[in-house]
């Protein structure tokens, strides 16, 4: 009996592994598929049967996105963006979040219910509207009514991931420290804050990631290209007659760069909060 436990156990462990790897090649390929064909030739880039791996090894199309394009402008307007409207999202989501778990008022479910409405409703719907108020406020074409923008969109979400966080933390700490005298804001900013610092992380990525990504609203409201963020940037490079697939997946690749960083750098605090408020203690 010792013996054939030990082969099922054997079995799993090899089907688990097994299932890993095809899971990581089907996460991972698209990546190196777009890598890898950054640097082929047009004729390497349409040639059938596809080959797994690169024709040549230059940068050519690097090179001529480099000096041909404003890319660097475009990732820089992305990142101006996606950190503006993370640090908005996140200085407005964490106080509305905490007073929605912490406090109790009249028309407090009403509130909480609003702000999950205002999720219900898809952004597209609300572009026109928005656009035409920004006319009015002249923040057309202006990065600063982008990171506003993107923070409207991220604050609903802000305020219900970290409502759930600060839910799973024990009121009592709290209560003690108001014992000894402490304010609101220091007991949110000194004590809750710390102790839900990965489930802060993750809302983080999430909120940057949003911000990164967004393409129909920067779309909309930017035409000057010298305000273009990386998504608008990526879709120019289509074109009637020829598109450069190998500079589009050029700039694909470096636009991918940033967030891929950022994840592997916090990737420790992330993991641990993406589980911050799936139980309650």
């Amino acid at each position: 009996m010792t013996k054939i436990h030990e082969t099922k156990q054997l079995l799993w462990s090899a089907a688990f592994y097994v299932a890993l790897v095809i899971l990581l090649v089907a996460v991972l390929f698209p990546f190196y598929w777009m890598f890898k064909t950054s640097m082929d030739s047009n004729g390497a880039i349409f040639a059938y049967p596809p080959k797994l791996v690169p024709q040549s090894y230059d940068f050519h199309a690097y090179v001529g996105l480099l000096n041909s394009t404003e890319i660097v402008l475009w990732l820089w307007n992305s990142l101006v963006v996606a950190v503006g409207s993370t640090v908005l999202a996140l200085a407005a989501g964490i106080s509305g979040a905490y007073g929605l778990s912490r406090f109790r008022y009249r028309a407090k479910s009403s509130l909480a219910l609003i702000v999950l409405t205002t999720q219900m409703m898809p952004p597209l719907v609300l572009i026109i509207p928005i656009y035409t108020i920004y006319i009015s406020l002249n923040l057309t074409d202006t990065l600063f009514g982008l990171v506003i923008g993107n923070f409207a969109f991220s604050l609903p979400v802000v305020i219900w991931m970290m409502k759930s966080i600060f839910d799973t933390i024990p009121v009592e700490i709290e209560e003690a420290a108001r014992v000894d005298g402490a304010s609101w804001f220091f007991i949110m900013t000194r004590i809750t804050l710390p102790i839900a610092l990965p489930g802060l992380v993750a809302v983080s990525v999430f909120t940057f990631i949003n911000g990164w990504d967004e393409f129909m609203f920067a779309r909309t409201v930017v035409t000057a290209t010298d305000k273009w963020v990386g998504t608008v940037g990526l879709a120019s490079f289509i074109g009637i007659y020829v598109t450069p697939w190998d500079q589009i997946l050029a700039a694909a690749t470096i636009f991918t760069l940033p967030p891929v960083i950022l994840f592997l750098l916090i990737q420790k605090h992330f993991m641990a909060g993406l589980g911050a408020g799936a139980v309650k203690g």
